[in-house]
């Protein structure tokens, strides 16, 4: 069973305690999948659905407001098989208007492209809105793909109370056309937590939070490793140039010729390629901190370019000491 199919089996369980929700949910439904009947007898208000947990919560609904209601079972082949669950309520409900009553209709009984406020007022109502509109047309993604929760509205008018609706409990929903209709949605993993929370999902926010967290775990894991296989194939690399680096030293002028502390760390870097500085640092003896370590490459560095100098001009010096050790050594002298 999807991750969306599990939510609308919870959401359908949950079950409102007062009246002016049983409407606020009974009006969503028929504002996404609803149509009315007329010029038959009686004239009714017809929601159709796929899920048989969401059919049964309409009749409750309706029963628990003392209205007339039917249910019909249609069996539909294509595009596949499944059954397709109807339940029909009659617009005249005694003295009652049933649109009046659903907020899709003033007190003339003319039809308003927005519901009435007064079925809006109050928090649990708009938290039974916006259940009856998951229950509906509402989908999820999987939480461990990605985060993602969607509305299908037939209306413009419809798409823009439930992005009201969604504002007053302080998300912020994305609005897209789609084919025959609009698509109100959530991308952000706080926001889709919190609308679970908001319809009374409890078990499915713990599903949706475990999943977020593995994610979440995942994704620090690759980038650890993504990061420290970056810094391996950075330390090969440098490893590989500097023993080149060395061997080309050795074929000119020969390691012997090298100071010890320069000589000690290129044998070396000859004997591990692939060693980090770090690591080459503790080799020596006595052992160097890693900035001592690449401050001797860097005068390695230095000769080796002063080498290929003197190849491009021949008679030049090459100097095999630092400007610091001669310093020093003209220091010590006096």
């Amino acid at each position: 069973m999807s991750f969306s199919a599990q939510v609308k089996r919870e959401a359908a369980r949950v079950f409102p305690e007062r009246a002016c929700c049983w409407r606020a949910e009974l009006a969503a439904l028929a504002r996404v999948v609803g149509s009315l009947r007329l010029g038959a007898a009686p004239d009714a208000l017809m929601i159709t659905t796929e899920n048989p947990a969401v059919a049964r919560k309409i009749f409750k609904l309706s029963k628990c407001l003392g209205w007339n209601r039917s249910v019909a079972v249609r069996q539909c082949s294509r595009p596949r098989h499944y059954h397709l669950f109807v339940v029909q309520i009659p617009l005249r409900q005694g003295k009652l208007s049933l649109l009046q009553e659903l907020g899709f209709a003033d007190r003339k009984n003319r039809l308003k492209d927005y519901l009435d406020s007064r079925l809006l007022a109050r928090n649990c109502c708009c938290r039974a809105f916006l259940r009856g509109c998951f229950l509906g047309s509402g989908y999820f993604s999987k939480p461990d793909h990605s985060y993602h929760l969607e509305f299908i509205l037939n209306t413009a008018e419809g798409a823009g109370e439930v992005e009201a609706v969604l504002a007053r409990f302080g998300l912020v929903p994305n609005r897209r056309e789609r084919k025959g209709g609009f698509g109100v949605y959530l991308k952000e993993a706080d926001q889709v937590g919190e609308f679970l929370r908001i319809i009374g999902a409890s078990q499915a926010v713990l599903e949706f939070e475990n999943s977020r967290i593995i994610k979440e775990m995942r994704n620090k894991i690759n980038r650890l490793v993504n990061c420290e296989t970056a810094n391996l194939k950075k330390t090969v690399k440098t490893g590989l140039m500097q023993a080149e680096m060395i061997k080309q030293l050795a074929a000119s002028v020969g390691l012997s010729s090298l100071r010890p502390p320069l000589r000690d760390l290129a044998e070396l870097r000859l004997n591990h390629p692939d060693a980090s500085l770090k690591e080459l640092g503790r080799l020596l003896s006595p052992p160097v901190g890693k900035s001592g370590v690449n401050h001797r490459f860097r005068e390695l560095r230095r000769i080796a370019q002063q080498l290929r100098s003197e190849e491009a001009c021949p008679g030049k010096e090459v100097k095999l000491e630092t400007d610091y050790e001669e310093h020093q050594r003209e220091k010590n002298k006096k």
